[in-house]
This record gives structure tokens, C-alpha cells and sequence, in this order.
């Protein structure tokens, strides 16, 4: 009996490893900037990397054939990599109809399904507390200057779209500071990465957000057509189970990551204690 247990070993193993081999690689692209959904300003990926991170690795354990590989780069590129296919997925995208020749999207009835998006997120509008500038709901007023949006983002073409001039920017900071210097009369940006900002440095205390949001949107999971083509099956799983771990974990995670936010930008908030002089020896 146990000799043959011992035959049995090297069979088993070599069925593990071979099952192993045969998971399918997805590679998934997302922004190198720092939020509570993928944290860390760079191509490194952090040991906490955030809360869209976290959920779109826990796929692994509901599809257990898929490998999943991460890399981080700009937004722009994330989308030019999905259409190219050099990356077989990218989050968290908004649905545009001009995205559709990027990649696929979970669709029903020739609409994004939302029962499968990854989050809903909100843009609202920064400007100075001083300034005339306002939004309504439907339509701004006191508008003299342009408004700054992150480069690549959909905000950028809603507000061409409401006749707005929109300077692009790569970084919040780098708006902000242009709208405290006078050369914009607002920043439009994802409302949890504004205020977090915001919280963070105290240069802009004199900053504020504007009631209500720009725009609200869901976002997606965006998977490549080449990847799409080759593995529909897989694919639709890769979006059931994300939609599964957003209802069961979503809450678990944005707490641990606001929370751990909030105490980052408090503790930058506190200025730091002054140099006691060095006694003359």
C-alpha cells in the first residue's frame, strides 16, 4: 500500500504543475499615480498597492486558471496598450463609445453593463474660495479662464463638450498650483483623489470643492478584443468575479485604504517641529 502511495507522488505533483503551466497569463495595465485605488507615484507596485488593485487580484482565486501580471504606466498609454494588445486589460476605464476600439467592455442590450463595473466615481469642481466661479448641476457661470483636467481622463472631453476650454495636466499638485496662481478659474478631477489632495498639502487650504459633482460614471475592467477573441469564456468570468469580490469586498478595502489615506494626510499636515539649536561645544 505504501509503495504504491509512493508511485502515486510524482503523478500528482507532475498533474499540479501541469495544471500550473496552463493557466492563462492576463496582463493588466493601471495608472502609475497615487490614490487609494492603486497607491505609489511610480512603475513599482507597493506591498499595499490599493483598493482596485487588491480587488482585480482577488479574481485569481474565483478563476483559478488565470495568471494575473501587473505593470503600471501613464493612463494613455494603459489605452494604447489595450487596443495594441500588449496589455490584455486596464482599470478602471469609463465607458466612452470611442473606447470601444481600445477594447471590450461587459455590454448588454449594446450598453456597458454596470452589474460588472469595478466602481462608481465622481468629478467635481476645485477653485479658489475666492472665486466667482460656479456649477449648478447643468451649466458653469463666472467662467473667464480655462478649466484643468488630468490628461487622458474622460472629464476632459465632457467639459469640451459643455463648451468649456480645458487645459490638460499629468499631475493634481501641478493644477492646483496653477489655479492658485490665477491661470485657471478651476480643476476638474476624480472627487476622492481632490479631496485627498487637498487634505494632504495645507498650500491649498485656500482651495475648495464645488456642489454638486461634475458628473458621476462607473468605471470597468477594460479587457483587449485579441485577448477578448481568444478567450470569450474566460473573459466573462474575469468580469462575474469582479463583480462578485466589488459587493463582498469593496467596503473592506476602502476603509482600509481611506482610512490609511486620511492618516497620511494629517500626518503631512503637521509642520514639522522646529531645529532646537546645537549648543556651541
Amino acid at each position: 500500500m505504501f509503495a504504491r502511495a509512493r508511485m502515486l507522488i510524482p503523478f500528482l505533483l507532475g498533474s499540479v504543475l501541469l495544471l500550473r503551466a496552463e493557466a492563462v497569463e492576463f496582463r493588466v495595465a493601471y495608472e502609475d499615480k497615487d490614490t487609494p485605488d492603486h497607491t505609489g507615484a511610480s512603475e513599482l507596485i507597493p506591498d499595499d498597492p490599493g483598493i482596485s488593485v487588491e480587488m482585480v487580484k482577488l479574481i485569481e482565486k474565483k478563476v483559478p486558471d488565470l495568471r494575473i501580471v501587473f505593470s503600471r504606466k501613464p493612463w494613455l498609454r494603459c489605452l494604447a496598450e489595450l487596443e495594441s494588445g500588449a496589455a490584455d486589460g486596464i482599470f478602471a476605464s469609463s465607458f466612452k463609445l470611442e473606447r470601444l476600439k481600445n477594447g471590450a467592455y461587459p455590454m448588454k442590450d449594446g450598453k456597458d453593463d454596470r452589474t460588472y463595473r469595478i466602481d462608481t466615481k465622481s468629478y467635481s469642481l476645485y477653485k479658489r474660495k475666492d472665486s466667482a466661479v460656479e456649477w449648478n448641476g447643468r451649466s458653469f457661470s463666472g467662467l473667464q479662464l480655462e478649466i484643468a483636467a488630468m490628461r487622458g481622463y474622460a472629464i476632459v472631453e465632457d467639459l469640451k463638450k459643455m463648451g468649456v476650454a480645458v487645459s490638460v495636466v499629468d499631475k493634481s499638485e501641478s493644477a492646483l498650483r496653477m489655479l492658485l496662481a490665477g491661470r485657471i478659474d478651476g480643476f476638474a478631477q476624480l472627487t476622492e483623489v481632490g479631496d485627498y489632495t487637498l487634505k494632504k498639502y495645507p498650500e491649498f487650504q485656500t482651495i475648495t470643492k464645488v456642489q454638486p459633482p461634475l458628473v458621476t460614471k462607473d468605471y470597468y475592467l477594460q479587457i483587449s478584443h485579441p485577448f477578448m477573441a481568444k478567450y470569450p469564456e474566460l473573459s466573462w468570468k474575469i468580469w462575474k468575479a469582479l463583480a462578485e469580490i466589488r459587493q463582498s469586498e469593496s467596503e473592506r478595502l476602502t476603509l482600509k485604504y481611506i482610512n490609511r489615506y486620511s492618516d497620511t494626510a494629517a500626518e503631512a499636515a503637521v509642520p514639522a517641529p522646529a531645529r532646537q539649536p546645537v549648543p556651541a561645544s
